[in-house]
């Protein structure tokens, strides 16, 4: 493994010398020289199992059967299709390889959970019926493999199905490979917070830099990164229980450390013994918001007694879609929530107007104020712009 830290350490120079400029817009661009850098044109000589050249193959069969045939009629559509979506050049990179020539040497992302469930099924079936559409991402490695950026389940899948994988292959330095990763978990609702912030600990184990400069690079807010490294230590004897870690969303996670790390043997028992008695009342049919909703209360259930207090009680960074959009504020009697910089003027106005609205007002108050009472009084305002 520790070529694989050695590897990475192009990207931990890359986060410091980024750090302090704006996150780039949209699908990473690699660099082409430098440590890092995968070039697929060498390991892509000799291949033989392009989409162009899958077309002529299936066309030469089809030609050969004499005979209609629908399941090649089928696959042939198939791929004419893929063409259709994509220029001449990147059809060139589109490639299927068998699974056991792709590797994964990147952060885990993904709990088990990912690959089993009625979701992955679903992907299953859907591959297994109609084939795979949607590429996966690679890098060429050395010795004819191939490297995953983005695209692990649909591997799974193909794994388990016996068949070819349809791999988009590019040329990504060290840091654009992490880049794609983290923007594909970041698109999808089922990837649980605690997953992210998992991957976003491996990460700072691989590479050198603050913390702030990790989070320049990859866009999000350093105490967003603060909060991730936190939840990073959610007890896995707890998740590993739940049927579903994705309905596990970034506030119940938040509210479980903060008593877990108050006293962690008491509120480990009482999370683990709520989870037994609803195996116990619902056997293989467990519900998995009743799961979060059970070890959230045992959790802050102290036997009928106050809880412990959290380290900071009158201050809390609130995260919505995993972007801090503000900080509350105790200041006496009063609450004050704190915009963050780079929420707009509208998104202000636009919050300040559904504050207002009777029917919305006790439903904010239960989202932005967790485990208190309702505050007396709020104030907003924008935080200052410093430099």
């Amino acid at each position: 493994m520790s070529s694989v830290k050695t590897r990475f350490s192009g990207f931990g120079q890359a986060v410091r010398e980024k750090a302090g400029n704006d996150a780039a817009a949209g699908e990473p661009r690699p660099s082409s020289s430098g440590a890092g850098v995968h070039k697929p044109g060498a390991a892509l000589a000799g291949i033989v199992n392009s989409v162009n050249e899958r077309v002529s193959e299936v066309e030469r069969r089809l030609a050969e059967a004499g005979a209609e045939n629908d399941d090649l009629k089928a696959e042939l559509s198939r791929l004419r299709a893929l063409q259709a979506a994509h220029p001449e050049e990147d059809r060139r990179r589109l490639l299927f390889l068998t699974p056991d020539r792709v590797v994964d040497l990147l952060p885990r992302d993904r709990s088990d959970a990912a690959f089993a469930g009625q979701q992955f099924q679903d992907l299953l079936d859907d591959v297994a019926t109609h084939g795979q559409n949607d590429a996966i991402t690679v890098r060429a490695a050395p010795d004819g493999m191939f490297e995953i950026a983005a695209g692990r389940r649909r591997l799974e899948v193909c794994r388990r199905l016996g068949c070819e994988v349809l791999a988009r292959v590019r040329d990504l330095d060290d840091g654009a490979m992490l880049r794609i990763q983290y923007s594909e978990n970041e698109r999808r609702a089922d990837v649980s917070p605690v997953d992210r912030a998992r991957w976003f600990a491996s990460v700072r184990e691989r590479v050198k830099g603050t913390s702030k400069q990790l989070a320049a690079q990859f866009g999000i807010d350093p105490s967003t990164l603060s909060l991730y490294f936190r939840l990073a230590r959610f007890p896995s004897e707890v998740l590993e229980r739940l049927v579903d870690p994705g309905k596990l969303s970034m506030l119940p996670a938040r509210r479980i450390m903060e008593a877990y790390e108050s006293d962690e043997p008491a509120v480990m028992a009482r999370m683990l013994a709520a989870l037994d008695g609803l195996s116990k009342a619902h056997g293989v049919h467990v519900d998995a918001a009743a799961q979060v909703d059970a070890i959230l209360r045992a959790a802050e259930n102290n036997g009928g007694q106050k809880p412990k207090a959290s380290p900071s009680p009158g201050r809390r960074h609130v995260v919505h879609g995993h972007r801090r959009i503000g900080t509350l504020n105790r200041n006496g009697r009063h609450w004050i929530f704190r915009f963050a910089t780079d929420v707009s003027d509208d998104e202000v106005q636009a919050l300040t107007t559904r504050l207002e609205a009777p029917t919305d007002s006790a439903e904010v108050s239960a989202n932005v104020v967790s485990g208190g009472t309702e505050p007396k009084q709020r104030g907003t305002e924008k935080e200052g712009r410093a430099a």
